[in-house]
């Protein structure tokens, strides 16, 4: 018995690439650099301390997280009002 074996074009061509050896284009001894400026530095050492908070700091701020979660926490706008005039005024 003969066997007519008929392959398409694209399929032969497909599979000729797949049996092409890849080249693996080399990428040169590249390091990538970050350069900061010195106010960004400043800036990120004062970002540090602010968010080293103290105990008493940090039960406040559990209080007061807790209180907001509760629907306890009462907001003055007349004493916020006031504060803020204040600081505006005093500069």
């Amino acid at each position: 018995m003969r066997v007519n074996l008929q392959v398409s074009p694209s399929l032969m061509r497909n599979y000729k690439l797949i049996q092409k050896p890849r080249t693996i284009p080399s990428e040169p001894n590249v390091r990538d650099e970050v350069i900061v400026s010195a106010e960004a530095y400043k800036f990120s050492r004062v970002m540090a301390k602010v968010q080293t908070r103290s105990p008493e700091e940090q039960a406040h701020i559990a209080r007061i997280t807790n209180a907001v979660r509760q629907g306890q926490y009462r907001i003055d706008s007349d004493k916020i009002a006031d504060k803020i005039l204040e600081r505006l005024f005093s500069n």
